[in-house]
């Protein structure tokens, strides 16, 4: 495992809050900062939201970037 991150630039059209506080995806636990972590398969990815940029961070095995796109589709 290896940290990672990638930075997901003009997107305005991805919330967060709405996504992971929907009802739909689960085990995304909010924190202080506003920010979420989560597991996607065996990776562990903390999102936040930077104006019209996503951040994903965390370790994991799989690339973030393929990962992010196919999983936040």
């Amino acid at each position: 495992m290896k940290e990672q991150q990638y930075l997901w630039e003009n997107n305005d059209l991805f919330e967060p809050v709405h996504t992971f506080e929907c009802g739909q995806c689960f085990r995304w636990d909010k924190q202080e900062d506003g920010s979420y972590v989560g597991i996607i398969r065996n990776n562990i990815i903390k999102v936040e939201k930077k104006y019209d940029k996503i951040l994903f961070s965390g370790i994991g095995e799989d690339d973030f970037e393929q990962l992010c796109k196919v999983y936040f589709d």
